[in-house]
């Protein structure tokens, strides 16, 4: 007697179908990884690099200061005189940075913004996943001393203090920014000097404006105008004409990554991305912005 003898016969038809797909997938994988990358010929390639500079927005790195002013990551906010601590859902939100706006609007390129004032950031975890997660406070009052952390802020949430200054970068869209399909692509970029000036190094990427450095793909957006409006995206439908217009309001306010140095992590080695539209930024007005979370 063989092992087959003593096996059902609709047992051995799936495990045939079962092997059947497995060589297929494994073909697959095989394909891809030995097929020759997607060309894209001169006149596609030329239209590309005249679109992106078209699109590119300058964005502005935060690295240590030279000479501490305002501006900086963790701590305790210099909170204006009657300014309170803002309060969470379920505990007191994190405080994040805080930005004066007239020391970077200096660097150029930010007319989207008011020309002076500060903005102070925070973040409630309770609120995770929903638009207002994080709390932008705008204020042209005079900032205070520090307020002391009120009781109950966890203490991952209690971050070290880095006083910051700006360094101008130029920053590109990505695929998903251009709607276009070319991750493996054949490009080439010889001579194309913007990207020169979009290499951030090794640096930790806490940023303003530009476009964001996505963990995750999709168009951030397009996610905004969906969470502003409080509507769930369906991915297999077209996104209509007038959300999509009217997602192109959406700025990159402020872009916080990881930093072990001062123990702000965000789950693992996340980011926060806060966005606010153009034109209520210009006006002063950051009570509707949207605070979208990735991690790896």
């Amino acid at each position: 007697m063989t092992i087959s003898d003593d096996l059902p016969a609709g047992f051995l038809g799936i495990a045939v179908w079962v092997a059947i797909l497995f060589a297929c997938w494994l073909a697959g994988v095989v394909w891809r990884a030995l097929r020759p990358p997607r060309m894209i010929d001169e006149a596609a390639t030329y239209q590309l690099r005249a679109r992106m500079r078209r699109m590119a927005r300058p964005t502005l790195l935060l690295v240590p200061a030279k000479s501490p002013g305002f501006s900086k990551l963790g701590g305790l906010p210099e909170l204006p005189l009657g300014m309170a601590w803002p309060q969470g859902d379920e505990a007191p939100p994190a405080f994040v940075a805080q930005v004066d706006i007239a020391a970077f609007r200096a660097h150029g390129g930010f007319d989207w913004l008011p020309p002076d004032g500060r903005l102070y950031v925070f973040f409630d975890d309770a609120r995770n996943g929903a638009a207002d997660c994080g709390k932008v406070i705008y204020s042209t009052s005079p900032p205070g001393r520090a307020v002391s952390a009120p009781a109950g802020l966890p203490e991952n949430r209690r971050f070290g203090e880095r006083r910051v200054g700006f360094m101008r970068f130029t920053s590109l869209p990505s695929w998903d920014w251009l709607d276009e399909d070319w991750p493996d692509a054949s490009i080439d970029w010889d001579g194309f000097d913007l990207l020169d000036e979009c290499d951030f190094g090794d640096e930790i990427e806490h940023r303003i404006g530009g476009y964001p450095s996505e963990i995750q793909g999709g168009q951030m957006a397009l996610e905004c105008e969906h969470l502003h409006r409080g509507i769930t995206r369906d991915y297999a439908a077209p996104v209509p004409d007038a959300l999509r217009r009217a997602s192109w309001q959406w700025r990159l306010l402020l872009q916080i990554d990881s930093d072990p140095a001062i123990s702000m992590n965000w789950w693992d080695a996340g980011r926060l991305y806060v966005f606010v539209r153009a034109r209520d930024a210009k006006r002063g007005d950051f009570s509707k912005t949207v605070t979208i979370t990735q991690t790896h």
